[in-house]
């Protein structure tokens, strides 16, 4: 059973992509993987560590986030 996307198992609320959009829009441009995983439970409460590395890999997979050093950083696509 997938836990990306929701389905007739898994709520929307559940599902790791919702989690990576709101962890994205919660993020300021520039924050410690400490301090993202702080703004994740305080998003979604008692989820193991390893659901907050999953949501980090989709938003890195989506190109929406880096790791620079121990910095995760928000990835701003100029327009031109």
């Amino acid at each position: 059973m997938s836990i990306l996307l929701p389905n007739r198992y898994l709520k929307a609320s559940e599902s790791v992509a919702t989690h990576a959009a709101e962890l994205y829009r919660h993020m300021p441009p520039s924050a410690s993987v400490g301090a993202g995983w702080v703004a994740y439970r305080t998003l979604f409460g008692d989820l193991p560590f390893e659901r907050y590395v999953l949501t980090l890999d989709v938003l890195v997979g989506l190109r929406l986030l880096q790791l620079e050093g121990q910095q995760l950083v928000k990835v701003i696509e100029d327009a031109a």
